[in-house]
């Protein structure tokens, strides 16, 4: 049995760790359909990550010690970014979706680096990891009233070509 989160399920719980909403609050937060969330909600509250009173859903913290572990767990975050991977990309080469004004990016470069190049980069993706860092920790201390549908997932990463080929090769 699978015990991670729907990309949508990881969604609302984001949403509501910054307060507890009702079902207008979570659509205007999420952007999504209320019909997706009138069927993910009641599941979510089965398996003790929600509570509902009063209309309203808020996460259950008192049993966050049972789920919390298991969702963030590497296999299943391993799945999440396997999950939003895939997406990025499938919705990068969609024909039909434009690049609306830099909303959508993705760059994968094949490319030899020297000691000292390898050393730059790793340095310019410490400086990306610092910056989000930051950006993190101001939010936390001064809430811009952001909806969590519009945060940008970024990933980053690099691997030797050949790791990545033995590694495919492997799972065949």
């Amino acid at each position: 049995m699978n015990t991670g989160l729907l990309i949508l399920e990881r969604m609302i719980i984001e949403s509501l760790s910054k307060k507890e909403k009702n079902i207008m609050e979570l659509i205007h937060d999420t952007n999504l359909d209320q019909r997706i969330l009138l069927n993910l909600l009641p599941s979510m509250i089965l398996k003790k990550y929600l509570n509902y009173n009063r209309g309203q859903y808020s996460l259950n913290k008192e049993n966050a010690l049972l789920w919390k572990d298991t969702i963030n767990s590497k296999e299943n975050v391993k799945e999440e970014v396997k999950e939003l991977f895939s997406t990025l990309v499938n919705q990068y080469f969609k024909e039909e979706i434009p690049e609306q004004g830099g909303h959508q990016q993705l760059k994968v470069q094949k490319v030899n680096l020297t000691k000292d190049e390898l050393t730059t980069l790793k340095s310019h993706l410490l400086s990306i990891e610092n910056f989000i860092s930051d950006v993190r920790r101001r939010r936390l201390s001064k809430p811009t009233g952001e909806k969590t549908f519009e945060q940008k997932v970024l990933i980053m990463g690099y691997a030797p070509y050949d790791d990545l080929t033995r590694e495919l090769l492997a799972n065949v």
